[in-house]
């Protein structure tokens, strides 16, 4: 029998935009069941109290009666990192990978609500940015937040390194953010309205000079797109570019939402 070489390693995550990580099986809190009132929402310019009636959370540990962050325990999955990985156990002999969760501090949780450009595939009405859903607002992990993690390798189990895989995924988002400039290049003549061209045009710059300043092959830092409300260019490689995809951001980044920054280190324990 092939002995086990489980090695540690550490990695640090740095937050480029705000990430929306919300777990499938929880329906949300409700103003019309008394889960929350405005009073419960924190003062923030990006949400507008009045109008949200549903509060989608970030994952958090247990259940909780009523909307209460400064209570909630709140956490990264690791599975939605190892999920990133596209050929973590694809390949024959399935290598072996544990990823721990993230514990996350509430006030670095935050409520927006969802911004989208609206209107792409019409071809008689103006492509504008506006608020996706009014009375929904979202719990995010703010932008440039960072955490470190731990992750186990099964190295007797693959003849790759966890850098193969990471390396792989970063490649995978450098091409999904290439997607996304090119699509904003083929709408951005269908922008009437100056502000909204100006933040499609700080997008595209933002995203940009993102390609532009990452680092080469041998470095051990990664560019990442995780959670949810990517829309399709940025979920998935297609060889076309003219697809109808929803393009949400961060407006107040000027970048797509879940774009993280992971460094990986092995540990010296």
């Amino acid at each position: 029998m092939t002995p086990q070489l489980l090695r540690k390693y550490k990695y640090r995550l740095k937050t480029y935009s705000t990430l929306i990580l919300s777990p499938r099986d929880h329906q949300g809190f409700y103003k019309a069941a008394g889960d929350f009132v405005p009073e419960d929402m924190q003062v923030s310019e990006h949400v507008n109290k009045k109008t949200v009636n549903i509060i989608y959370p970030f994952y958090q540990y247990g259940t909780y009666p009523r909307y209460s962050p400064a209570a909630t325990q709140y956490y990264i999955p690791g599975s939605s990192i190892k999920g990133a990985l596209p050929r973590i156990g694809a390949e024959e002999g399935k290598p072996s990978l544990m990823i721990d969760d993230i514990r996350v501090k509430s006030e670095d949780i935050q409520l927006y609500q969802l911004q989208k450009v609206q209107n792409i595939s019409k071809e008689d009405t103006p492509t504008e940015i506006a608020e996706f859903f009014p009375n929904v607002a979202v719990e995010m992990l703010r932008a440039d937040a960072e955490y470190a993690g731990e992750l186990f390798y099964n190295m007797s189990k693959s003849k790759n390194k966890p850098e193969c895989y990471f390396r792989e995924t970063d490649q995978a988002t450098k091409t999904k953010l290439k997607q996304l400039v090119q699509r904003i290049n083929g709408i951005y003549n269908q922008v009437k309205k100056e502000e909204d061209m100006h933040i499609l045009n700080e997008l595209r710059t933002n995203i940009q000079a993102i390609l532009n300043d990452s680092k080469t092959d041998s470095n051990n830092q990664f560019l990442f797109l995780l959670g949810g409300y990517k829309g399709l260019m940025l979920s998935a490689i297609s060889t076309k570019d003219d697809y109808n995809s929803a393009i949400y951001l961060d407006k107040p980044k000027r970048l797509p939402h879940g774009l993280v920054q992971v460094t990986l280190e092995q540990s010296s324990e």
